[in-house]
């Protein structure tokens, strides 16, 4: 007795196996997430996919057509579907947690793929066939390594894609899932052309169910579940990579604040010595400027605010500004010329100062040039911190050094 298939039921039986594979990679990392709900979603990722493994069986079966009515032993049917729903637990006990070496994917493929033949075959013998159905050993054959191999292939696929990194680890989910789908219902199909019917048979199951009654009901309810499923682990998804995404900034803002002045909310020394050391490796000419208010002249933390922020609004095109003392700002300026510096001061620099000078405040300035002033972050620090004179004077002395003499 020759059999024939139905072509949109296989295709749907393929898009279930699919749609089943995808849910094993999304509840795997739901297991492998939150440990207080480990269970929870072990158990509803065993049974979604269990249940959709199962649909996908028992649509192919409903797309197999022979020419005498088909029916299914309840019984019988209900323990190939126990079997499919043990089988996902197992997988995904398996790929859970740490640990997951050669050794376990093949002993897990093994018992896996023992499994998937036991739902398929138990599929097949509950249809009651007498005479019963007989199997070409090469197919059934291929049926079992196509099994236990796909076993194999989906511990693997899934241990490495159960956590999602970006957007491009949701498409290789879509083309593993899909991969399997093929892969499980090839098991299905190589399985269903190891059957030999005799001419002669007739379906005998008892309490049976009927092929053709049961067919959209089962689609239905596993399309519908396995959606459901998916929505409610994607959404479990998104909740835990938003708290991710919230302790990582979290965690840059309190790494930040240990390189901000809590006064001035500009940078601090440490991150200023960052700045100058990143510039030294890079082979830069730089100049540091320290700014400090004259002991006695101005009212501490107030007045150094007031010179932070006339620098930050008033200064064009600078470098990098960070507190560098009790009393005192460092500016970084991308040039080594002291011409340019001279001019540059003279022309921006004291004009802006100087309303703050005739309030009452008095200036000291230190400046480094690099790297003819220091070798590292350090020397040019204590450099630029030594503060005596007037700008102009430290700009002069600074050309005199390098050989190069300034403007008067």
């Amino acid at each position: 007795m020759q059999g024939t298939y139905e072509t949109p039921l296989v295709v749907l039986s393929v898009f279930i196996a699919a749609l089943a594979s995808y849910v094993a990679i999304e509840f795997a990392g739901r297991v492998d997430g939150v440990a207080g709900r480990r269970r929870g979603w072990l158990l509803a990722g065993a049974l979604a996919m269990g249940s959709g493994i199962w649909s996908m069986h028992f649509v192919g079966m409903t797309a197999f057509e022979l020419p005498v009515a088909i029916s299914f032993d309840l019984g019988i049917t209900v323990l190939s579907w126990v079997a499919a729903v043990a089988v996902s637990a197992l997988a995904l006990v398996l790929v859970t947690g740490s640990g997951l070496n050669r050794a376990r994917i093949a002993y897990g493929a093994l018992a896996m793929g023992a499994g998937i033949c036991l739902m398929h075959y138990g599929g097949m013998w509950a249809m009651r066939m007498e005479p019963g159905i007989g199997y070409d050993p090469v197919w059934f054959t291929v049926s079992v390594l196509i099994a236990v191999s796909a076993s194999a292939a989906a511990l693997f696929v899934v241990a490495q894609l159960k956590v999602v990194a970006s957007w491009r680890d949701i498409g290789l989910r879509l083309g593993a899932a899909g991969i399997m789908g093929l892969a499980v219902a090839g098991m299905h199909y190589s399985g269903m052309a190891a059957a030999r019917f005799d001419a002669n048979a007739f379906c005998a199951s008892s309490n049976a169910l009927s092929a053709e009654f049961m067919s959209t009901p089962v689609v239905i309810l596993s399309l519908l579940g396995l959606a459901i499923a998916i929505a409610f682990a994607v959404a479990d998804a998104r909740e835990v990579l938003r708290r991710e995404r919230e302790a990582r900034a979290e965690a840059a803002r309190v790494k930040d604040l240990a390189f901000i002045d809590g006064i001035t909310g500009l940078a601090n020394r440490p991150r200023l010595g960052q700045w100058v050391t990143a510039r030294l490796a890079r082979g830069a000419r730089f100049s540091l400027l320290s700014i400090g208010i004259e002991a006695g002249s101005g009212r501490g933390d107030e007045d150094l605010k007031t010179l932070a922020l006339a620098l930050q609004r008033g200064l064009r095109n600078i470098g990098p500004l960070a507190r560098s003392g009790s009393e005192q700002l460092t500016l970084v300026l991308d040039t080594d010329d002291t011409a340019a510096l001279l001019t540059w001061s003279r022309s921006e620099l004291m004009p802006l100062l100087a309303p703050l000078s005739a309030a009452g405040l008095g200036f000291e300035f230190g400046l480094a040039i690099a790297p003819a002033d220091g070798g590292n972050a350090q020397m040019l620090l204590l450099r630029a911190g030594a503060r005596a004179g007037s700008l102009e004077w430290l700009i002069e002395q600074a050309a005199e050094a390098d050989g190069l003499g300034a403007a008067a």
